[in-house]
């Protein structure tokens, strides 16, 4: 049986909140978001609606060539992917199906930037900030990590260390699918191996 794997996008954008959230924490990364599929064409988190305005923001489809990412001329990344089993893949889609259909019972949880920024740890309900919520759906789906974190302060820097995530690619997020089509040419899986290329970019 062909390996499943759960896709990990840890980005940077240029926005304004995004250079805030960069300063507070001096971290490299300030967004992370989730896939199933090696193209990403189904990479999902918690984020603003519209380019234009951090506000409204909640669980958003993200898509690399349109809204915030399609405005950047390039986006800092790393994509790790993380081994999983048929019935972790099944409850992660269960999850993501979740939040499709009850996209207007949730929201993002501007407030708890202020409070992770102090460490406080909160109760989380049905609001979600992009890192909490992919550890979130990681809980949910089965999928352990090692973050010794409160769930409700977890950030997307942790994804990069935690058991079983595997860097697949570093560089611009906009190289991605070029770099992804030309490694496996026309019969694209789920097999990587160790000659990864490094396309780093600076923040």
């Amino acid at each position: 049986m062909e390996k499943q794997y759960i896709y990990l996008v840890l980005t940077r954008t240029g926005t304004a909140i995004s250079k805030a959230i960069g300063l507070v924490t001096g971290k490299r990364y300030t967004h992370v978001s989730v896939a199933s599929n090696i193209m990403l064409t189904d990479m999902y988190s918690f984020c603003r609606d519209k380019k234009d305005s951090p506000l409204p923001a909640n669980f958003n489809h993200e898509d690399i060539d349109t809204e915030v990412f399609g405005s950047c001329r390039t986006i800092p990344s790393e994509v790790y992917r993380i081994p999983v089993t048929y019935e972790q893949l099944e409850k992660y889609n269960d999850v993501i199906r979740h939040f499709i259909v009850n996209r207007e019972s949730y929201t993002y949880d501007i407030g708890a930037l202020f409070l992770m920024a102090l460490h406080i740890p909160y109760n989380m309900r049905n609001k979600f900030t992009c890192s909490v919520w992919v550890g979130f759906v990681l809980g949910k789906s089965g999928i352990a990590h090692d973050i010794k974190k409160h769930p409700s302060l977890i950030e997307p820097e942790n994804f990069r260390s935690i058991r079983g995530a595997e860097l697949i690619y570093k560089g611009d997020l906009k190289k991605y699918r070029s770099f992804i089509k030309e490694k496996y040419s026309a019969n694209i899986r789920c097999e990587t191996n160790n000659d990864m290329r490094d396309e780093s970019v600076s923040a």
